[in-house]
């Protein structure tokens, strides 16, 4: 079994953990976002109404579906089966094409509607993109593992 996928999966969730819990603590404190590249876009971003959903920050969601991802990938490198480890990859590409789709909409109203672009925003979604890439590589390669070898199921 290959674990370089996983790993790799694991070291992006750890990115968008650092980045989320970044802009979770900024949104919570209201300190001053310091924006990669020195515009005013984090602040702006962080600022609109599109930064919640109710009382709840983008971020603090972003922050809970990162560490969603390290558990489930975690928990994909022990199982001890070819199913299990399927069944796995296919919540993880579940959840990594919920969070692109997700960052593609929040992508939209930067662009579109807030007309201000989150630098750290960015990062964040080219790290789901990345992980997605690796999900769906890691779903693909264990679904032909199990019809090339049947007798591996279980």
């Amino acid at each position: 079994m290959t674990l370089w996928r996983l790993w790799g999966i694991t070291g992006l969730a750890l990115i968008g953990v650092g980045v989320a819990s970044y802009l979770t603590y900024e949104k919570f404190t209201g300190g001053g976002l310091i924006c990669l590249g020195g515009s005013q876009g984090c602040e702006i971003v962080q600022n609109s109404p599109y930064s919640q959903i109710g009382p709840i920050p983008v971020a603090t969601l972003g922050l809970v579906g990162y560490l969603i991802f390290l558990v489930v990938t975690a928990l994909q490198m022990r199982a001890s089966s070819v199913e299990s480890r399927r069944l796995l990859a296919g919540l993880n590409f579940g959840l990594a094409l919920g969070a692109f789709l997700y960052s593609l909409y929040l992508t939209y109203l930067e662009l579109f509607v807030i007309y201000a672009i989150c630098t750290w925003c960015v990062i964040s979604a080219l790290v789901v993109t990345l992980i997605l890439i690796l999900a769906t590589w890691e779903l693909v390669a264990l679904s032909r593992a199990t019809q090339e070898a049947p007798e591996l199921h279980g």
